[in-house]
């Protein structure tokens, strides 16, 4: 091998990013379908908690991670020109990049 690979850690961030994600939507069905809101300022007073502004950047930040471990897999694996793989890796990356800052813009803004 020439050079090392992250196979174990891409695995772990995979698995570790998915259990969150999965606990994080199961608490947000349990909590919609038990506790109906109907009126935007309480649903924006219970967004705009602490815990949970904590708790939805995680979530945002899970989602760019699972994503871009699972797209990188993919182009890693069936794209074998290197100058393509770079290019189609740089826009995935870009891409990631540019959805988090607005929904971390959003997440701010809604908490003010």
């Amino acid at each position: 091998m020439s050079r090392p690979t992250h196979g174990l850690r891409d695995w772990l961030l995979q698995r570790l990013t998915a259990v969150y994600l999965g606990c994080f939507l199961v608490y947000l069905l349990m909590y919609f379908m038990l506790q109906p809101q109907h009126v935007f300022q309480e649903w924006h007073d219970w967004i705009t908690h602490p815990a949970r502004i904590v708790a939805t950047a995680l979530f945002i930040m899970a989602v760019l991670i699972h994503g871009w471990v699972g797209m990188r897999d993919v182009v890693l694996d069936y794209v074998h020109a290197i100058s393509l793989r770079l290019t189609i890796l740089s826009l995935i990356g870009l891409a990631l990049i540019g959805c988090g800052l607005w929904a971390l813009r959003i997440l701010l803004q809604a908490s003010t």
